[in-house]
């Protein structure tokens, strides 16, 4: 399985989905599978083995609710949403259960590439105690290096004051009021999407994110 690039017909196909109904997919599930299924999977793998050249233990799962997000939205949690995304969500995670384990994302759009390093703590006040830790100086570095290299923006910050019993001037007050860490960026789609060199592209990019993916691994992992 090696990623030969994604078609234009597969774009049209992405950008039609959120107009689309049940039945309509159901009839066009043969085209979703050959424009979109098959080559996200070898999108994957080949994405997978590149990062496991670097980080060995990285998961990448060739697969829907592995490494490839469903296509369509929950309508239980959101209810006036589209049935279906236009877009595709990769997620390559390293630490068990996966759902809190530090996560590295690619989100391709029909126009723009998205990129996102980060995770959702299971115990929020161990991450409290990592950021007040010579491993939070290591974290707020990293982030601050992804931010500024790649323009990013860090999301995750729920509480309006630092909590207690840390003190309001932290030196990492900003982080202490986190409840998650998603450091994110995205980026014009590039010509090489329908070729297999796009692997390389975002590969590239994932290894922006890899110094905070690690020191993620390090402290949580």
């Amino acid at each position: 399985m090696t990623f030969e690039g994604y078609s234009s017909e597969a774009f049209d196909f992405l950008e039609a989905l959120p107009s689309r109904d049940p039945d309509w997919f159901k009839a066009n599930k043969s085209e979703y599978q050959r424009l979109i299924v098959e080559p996200t999977k070898a999108l994957v793998v080949d994405l997978g083995q590149d990062l496991q050249a670097k980080e060995p233990n990285i998961e990448a799962q060739p697969k829907t609710n592995g490494s490839i997000a469903p296509i369509n939205n929950d309508l239980r949690f959101s209810p006036d949403a589209a049935p279906y995304r236009d877009h595709l969500m990769l997620r390559f995670w390293e630490g068990s259960p996966k759902k809190t384990a530090p996560t590295l994302m690619v989100h391709i759009g029909t126009d723009k590439v998205g990129f996102a390093a980060g995770f959702v703590p299971a115990d929020v006040g161990r991450w409290r105690e990592v950021v007040d830790s010579d491993d939070g100086e290591a974290l707020a570095r990293e982030v601050a290096k992804l931010t500024k290299a790649k323009k990013a923006e860090v999301f995750g910050q729920e509480l309006k004051k630092v909590p207690s019993p840390y003190p309001a001037d932290h030196p990492r007050a900003d982080l202490l009021r986190h409840k998650a860490l998603q450091v994110r960026w995205i980026e014009p789609m590039p010509a090489s999407v329908s070729k297999p060199s796009f692997v390389g592209w975002v590969g590239k990019r994932l290894d922006a994110a890899l110094p905070l993916h690690r020191v993620l691994v390090s402290a949580f992992g």
